[in-house]
């Protein structure tokens, strides 16, 4: 399944965006959330907005305005970080750091979107956030273990040993990489069974 459109006009604009952070001297900004979902994915999960994490807010607030998105007006108090309404994707900074210094840094992704590069945290990382919420809250927040499932399913997992222990740490040790695949069986058998009754 290709990439929808939107997706990838706003990783282009992420990408110029964040080599304009970089070109002042800074390191670049990392997406997170559930653009890196989408990205291993596909598409087959959708991203309404793109969160970043970045110690240097300001100078990207400064090239995502460079790049076409706009700042919260007064009128609209509500709205978090910055839209561009050609696209009606927003991205928010939500942390310095990923996960606040919690996985390794040497495993961040640079993906070449086509004149230029994003940086993201790699799909172990992904799956283990998801999870993490998905503990948090087993009834509202059920999407999340779908979200994850599908990124194991899909996503070029490179070390199952890394997956695990960040799959521990984000879970405050509720669940492990052996656990999370019983349950994405389950999970998986819901679905199939699901199709059969539709």
């Amino acid at each position: 399944m290709p990439f929808r459109s939107e997706y990838v006009e706003t990783l282009k604009l992420l990408a110029r965006a964040f080599e304009g952070v970089t070109a002042r001297g800074f390191e670049s900004p990392v997406l997170v959330g559930g653009a890196v979902v989408e990205f291993n994915t596909e598409s087959d999960v959708t991203s309404g907005d793109f969160d970043v994490v970045t110690p240097y807010q300001d100078a990207l607030k400064e090239e995502l305005v460079r790049v076409g998105f706009d700042l919260p007006s007064r009128f609209e108090p509500c709205q978090r970080g910055l839209i561009h309404k050609g696209l009606g994707i927003g991205v928010e900074v939500v942390g310095r750091v990923p996960f606040e210094g919690a996985s390794d840094q040497s495993r961040l992704v640079v993906v070449d979107v086509g004149g230029g590069e994003v940086t993201m945290i790699p799909p172990e990382d992904i799956i283990a956030d998801r999870l993490g919420q998905y503990c948090m809250d087993k009834i509202s927040a059920v999407e999340m273990l779908e979200q994850a499932r599908y990124v194991w399913i899909l996503a070029e997992i490179d070390d199952e040993e890394y997956l695990d222990k960040r799959i521990q740490e984000e879970t405050s040790g509720e669940m492990s990489l052996a656990s999370a695949k019983r349950q994405f069986d389950h999970e998986a058998g819901h679905a199939d069974r699901a199709r059969k009754k539709d």
